[in-house]
């Protein structure tokens, strides 16, 4: 079956075009009907003229093209391989995706569907950005219902998208319903002065005449790859349901809106139309039937990818001289991104990350001067600037975002954990999506509830995510130096409390570093044993801002009770790995964990989950915050937050535990 066809005498071109996309996906709902097809499809019925009509216009070997979940007939009408498709949709071998995406979330070359609403609006952004920047005149469109026109992310994309000069063209495909309400209820005002409040040009018409929308797009596009966004509005029609068969409208209201579709129109009146729709009905016959007889899918088909080459891991401890260490932490985590700005594919944004101001907490001040159009200030917009980010990276950037606080993370969420962290499982390991979320974390500062909390444990669990986190006794420069072979999205918690610290020169106690060989890909944890080789009596686990009172109880409890300690500080939370910590459990029996977020649901509780399968009968402690808001008044904060007063009191509980036998 072919997604293109030649026009015909009489005919216009773009709509005799959509004909074989009116086939497929009547062909799709009937095989849904039948039992063929699982899950959810979303078919493009009535609004297929639309894709034929932009099709010619776009290169889609170097354009890009971010779809909706209805956006089978702009993968078909830019040459996509209708067995493929058809082959996903039913789960059966040569699938798109290998079965990983389904209809709504189709990915092949600069094409990219996802079904997050607004979604496509900021990774269009971001990819259209990033192509343009690396070849001029490179566009992508961003492909939206109506609906979508009530998510606030849509907006923050087209603020972005005007201020980076973008090239992208939100195409939004007004079919007068979103799912089973009127757009009409839910979208108030003058949609063209919306768009004119932001500075950016927009047109609406409709799709009666597709030779003439194809022209008009022609001209439009042009503009577009210009550096110019754009809006167009398509006035068209659902004629089919939202997807497999939840209609509710009426049959009279169906029959209209058919009397008004143009492609619907030609089929009945146009007898050469008539034989090449029947035409393309056999081709999807034939299709389906060598498609459905394939062999299906199996478990095995469902295996989780490696996240992609990396550095082989090395011990990430400062051990440069003392006379070159930076007199504070902050820089030498600016000195880091200094280092990582000099690819010129790696960006930083984020809110007022320009000079002089440096971004909150002053870790990007000079890098504006030193590395011109690489360190970009965005609005107030984080649900924008992590979608965006994540189109960049699809476009072959290496963008990194930064949030004032770590309490604003959970606006980034949908990008990273609905968007980014999908991508290269759904292309068969095609894709990647280097992405960094930085997270300035933690309490002490008194800044209250919403502006002290360590939220990097959201992250934790997500599929194709990596959690890291720094310390003070991290080198960021060694970690960022291994970021650069990443293809996976990082989110990189940065102890806010340790900025002003000054990196330590030697390791803590009369302990000695000890290099962790761990698993291929993974960042090992900073690991440190007693200096003469012996064996410890407890195990201590932490992470982030917490290894400065975690040290100061330690060396308390050696002095009081001269204990010993196997001690390590995580780097990677997620994916989690406690190979080396279990060794060390079972030896000594005992652990004590040790985070700032609240204990029993954080990424100590997995840490102990994990040690409790490999060391039975180990005892164990944790220490975290008390399960209330972070009070702004500094005894209040104090009082929620854990410190050193109670990671001893742990100790001294584990030290007096009876020591149970190892068993890993």
């Amino acid at each position: 079956m072919s997604a293109r066809v030649g026009a015909h005498p009489g005919a216009g071109v773009a709509l005799r075009q959509a004909i074989p996309l009116r086939a497929f996906e009547l062909g799709v709902l009937e095989l849904f009907g039948k039992g063929h097809l699982s899950g959810t499809v979303h078919t493009c019925l009535g609004q297929e003229a639309i894709a034929t009509a932009l099709a010619p216009h776009l290169d889609i070997a170097h354009d890009g093209f971010v779809a909706s979940h209805r956006g089978h007939g702009h993968y078909l009408a830019l040459g996509g391989c209708p067995a493929a498709l058809l082959a996903e949709l039913s789960g059966r071998t040569g699938a798109l995706c290998g079965g990983r995406a389904g209809s709504q979330h189709l990915q092949h070359g600069r094409f990219f569907a996802t079904g997050i609403q607004g979604g496509t609006a900021t990774l269009a952004t971001g990819l259209g950005a990033a192509l343009a920047r690396k070849t001029p005149r490179r566009l992508a469109v961003a492909q939206l219902g109506d609906g979508t026109l009530g998510e606030g992310c849509v907006y923050e994309a087209i603020t972005l998208a005007v201020l980076l000069d973008a090239p992208v063209l939100f195409l939004v495909e007004w079919n007068q319903i979103a799912l089973a309400t009127r757009t009409a209820r839910t979208t108030p005002g003058d949609l063209l002065a919306r768009f004119a409040g932001f500075g950016v040009d927009a047109d609406r018409r409709d799709d009666r005449d597709p030779d003439a929308l194809s022209a008009h797009l022609g001209r439009v596009v042009a503009r577009v790859r210009e550096g110019r966004p754009f809006v167009q509005i398509v006035d068209t029609r659902r004629l089919g349901p939202h997807s497999k068969g939840d209609d509710t409208r009426s049959k009279v209201e169906l029959a209209q809106l058919r009397a008004a579709d143009p492609l619907s129109r030609l089929l009945d009146t146009d007898a050469s139309a008539r034989a090449l729709f029947a035409a393309e009905e056999a081709r999807f016959s034939a299709l389906s039937a060598e498609v459905l007889a394939r062999p299906g899918l199996g478990p095995d088909d469902a295996a989780a990818l490696p996240p992609g080459p990396t550095r082989s891991s090395a011990t990430l401890h400062l051990d440069r001289a003392a006379a070159l260490r930076p007199a504070r932490y902050v820089d030498a985590v600016r000195s880091a991104l200094d280092g990582a700005l000099a690819d010129r594919d790696t960006l930083l944004l984020g809110q007022d990350l320009d000079d002089p101001y440096g971004g909150a907490f002053k870790v990007t001040r000079g890098l504006a001067a030193a590395h011109p159009g690489q360190v970009l200030s965005t609005p107030i917009a984080e649900a924008g600037a992590a979608g965006v980010a994540t189109g960049m990276a699809l476009g072959g950037l290496r963008p990194v975002v930064e949030t004032m606080f770590s309490d604003f993370a959970t606006l980034c969420a949908d990008a990273l954990i609905n968007l980014a962290a999908k991508v290269h499982y759904t292309s068969l390991g095609r894709m990647g999506c280097p992405v960094v979320l930085r997270l300035p974390t933690g309490g002490g500062r008194g800044y209250g509830p919403t502006h002290s909390q360590s939220l990097e444990r959201i992250f934790c669990g997500v599929p194709g995510l990596r959690v890291l986190a720094l310390s003070v006794r991290h080198d960021p420069a060694a970690l960022w130096a291994k970021l650069a072979s990443e293809r996976t999205p990082v989110v990189l918690a940065e102890p806010r409390a340790a900025y002003a610290l000054s990196p330590p020169a030697r390791p803590p106690l009369d302990l000695r570093a000890r290099t962790i060989e761990a698993a291929a890909g993974h960042f090992p944890p900073l690991a440190y044993e007693p200096s003469d080789g012996g064996r410890a009596d407890l195990t201590v686990v932490t992470h982030g801002a917490m290894t400065t009172a975690v040290e100061a109880a330690l060396f308390d409890l050696v002095c009081e009770l001269e204990l010993r300690f196997d001690y390590f500080i995580l780097t990677q939370l997620w994916p989690l790995e406690v190979e080396a910590v279990a060794r060390s459990v079972a030896r000594t029996g005992r652990v004590l964990v040790v985070e700032e977020e609240v204990r029993g649901f954080g990424v100590g509780a997995a840490v102990l989950a994990a040690l409790a399968e490999r060391v039975p009968g180990l005892t164990a402690r944790a220490v975290g915050a008390r399960a209330v808001p972070i009070p702004a008044a500094p005894a209040l904060e104090r009082a929620v937050l854990p410190g050193a007063d109670d990671v001893r009191t742990a100790l001294r509980e584990l030290a007096q535990a009876r020591r149970p036998l190892g068993g890993y």
